[in-house]
């Protein structure tokens, strides 16, 4: 089952219906000040949820005292992302939240970086089937830091738990 923006049904306020647009997500995630002054932006977002691109520009107030990104910056960044895809294309039955975190890091994080998400509509349907059939699902996503020469600064690895709305988890 694909969702649409229209099938994503009335939230619970404008700003929450206008949020549910790409490009509008796009728009508001540059802007939100924990990321604009971490040099974090979402760069490209496909119109169907299904990928996108999040850049991070180390400028001098966002780097350590090697010169290279911050650790919190190149973790914000892996972190903005693809919850927001699962839950559009999952729609408005389904909660997604981050419930564990890890993030290693392998090389200096130097001018420009970049990373790579994607989200097949097969993925988001399985997800959505295992879900409805168990009430959650604990979902793992790896993104890769990558710079302008191709090395990989950083790797993170996110645990989502995704339930029906309405539904609590067993450790709340």
């Amino acid at each position: 089952m694909r969702t649409t923006p229209a099938a994503l049904g009335p939230r619970k306020t404008p700003f929450h219906r206008w949020l549910f647009r790409p490009a509008r997500f796009r728009v508001l995630v540059s802007l939100y000040p924990p990321l604009l002054g971490a040099g974090v932006r979402v760069s490209r977002i496909a119109e169907d949820w299904t990928s996108g691109t999040v850049s991070l520009r180390v400028y001098p107030w966002t780097a350590n005292l090697h010169g290279a990104a911050f650790g919190g910056a190149l973790f914000s960044a892996t972190d903005i992302l693809y919850g927001m895809m699962l839950a559009a294309q999952l729609g408005r039955r389904f909660e997604v939240w981050t419930k564990a975190a890890q993030i290693e890091f392998h090389a200096p994080g130097r001018g420009r970086l970049h990373l790579d998400v994607s989200l097949t509509h097969d993925e988001a349907d399985r997800i959505r089937r295992d879900t409805e059939r168990d009430g959650s699902s604990d979902v793992i996503h790896r993104v890769a830091i990558v710079d302008a020469a191709g090395v990989t600064v950083a790797e993170a690895t996110h645990t989502m738990r995704v339930r029906t709305r309405g539904e609590r988890s067993p450790e709340a």
